[in-house]
């Protein structure tokens, strides 16, 4: 039996509840650490969980081998205890157990961005930039057009007013003592992505930023000064032809659109790893608050 739940154990809630899956490795680095900032170790933490899905807080399942390089893993989300002591923790909780039911390729992606996101918020910023919040997909998802009545008498978005980001930054610069927030919409691809879908993707950034959508939209909690989109390549090579591919696209609305290396940007978070669409010095890397020259 879990002796008592304490702050560890309501970070790990609240982290599921905002992430969705979590795995031993984010608990260890960011979660169950001890008062000197050191890791409990996995065989801890593994045992503690089990107890925790004993208990109902929270369920847990293997990823598939193939993508940990034969390696087990189990992925943990949140089960009903769980959700009920996110809803004393946070006064709400948006949760639906359907959202727990997917591939494992789509929580091995959900883990790798919640490895990102988790970088981003440790290391807290740079000289230029401080970490201000995260949004996950759900929380990032955006409708930016009018809504029409579909053939069944139905009000919806049209397909292409809407942007379904993995993820979404928001990072504080101060400037002569005055706050001005950037918004970096982030998109993870996958090695097998057809070059079209990227495309798209960033045909509808434009829209959304030509329209200034943003800048009404009380629910990112702060006034957006400035739109930036974040492309995480596997390797640098499928990064090059996501820059060929992309380089058309017509992106003048969007400050800046970046392409980086997901394990380099993970090592170094706020280091110069991004190349710049648009950059006079194509070969150039840029730290992701830089003015593209």
């Amino acid at each position: 039996m879990v002796k008592k739940i304490g702050v560890r154990e309501e970070s790990a809630f609240v982290a599921m509840h905002d992430l969705v899956f979590v795995d031993v490795s984010y608990l260890e680095k960011y979660i169950f650490l001890k008062e000197d900032g050191t890791p409990f170790g996995k065989p801890y933490i593994s045992k503690h969980m089990r107890l925790l899905e004993t208990e109902g807080y929270v369920r847990s399942f293997p990823l598939a081998k193939e993508l940990e390089q034969g390696r087990n893993k189990l992925v943990y989300t949140l089960d009903t205890k769980g959700v009920q002591e996110v809803k004393e923790i946070l006064g709400e909780a948006d949760w639906d157990a359907r959202w727990a039911n997917r591939t494992p390729t789509y929580i091995y992606h959900s883990l790798r961005l919640a490895h990102l996101q988790s970088v981003y918020a440790a290391e807290g910023g740079s000289e230029n930039i401080t970490y201000h919040e995260y949004f996950s997909e759900r929380r990032a998802f955006r409708n930016y057009g009018q809504k029409i009545m579909d053939t069944r008498g139905k009000e919806r978005y049209p397909a292409h007013t809407v942007i379904r980001p993995d993820g979404a930054f928001i990072m504080k610069r101060t400037i002569n003592e005055i706050d001005y927030f950037l918004l970096y919409f982030v998109e993870m691809e996958r090695s097998r992505q057809r070059a079209e879908v990227s495309m798209e993707k960033l045909k509808r950034y434009n829209a959304y930023c030509a329209k200034k959508a943003y800048k009404n939209d009380l629910t990112w909690g702060v006034e957006i000064s400035a739109v930036r989109i974040l492309f995480l390549s596997d390797k640098p090579t499928e990064r090059k032809q996501l820059v060929h591919h992309t380089k058309n696209v017509d992106t003048r609305a969007i400050n800046a659109v970046l392409y980086g290396v997901y394990d380099e940007v993970l090592a170094n978070p706020y280091g110069a790893n991004w190349r710049a669409k648009g950059s006079s010095n194509p070969d150039h890397s840029y730290t992701m608050d830089k003015k593209i020259e």
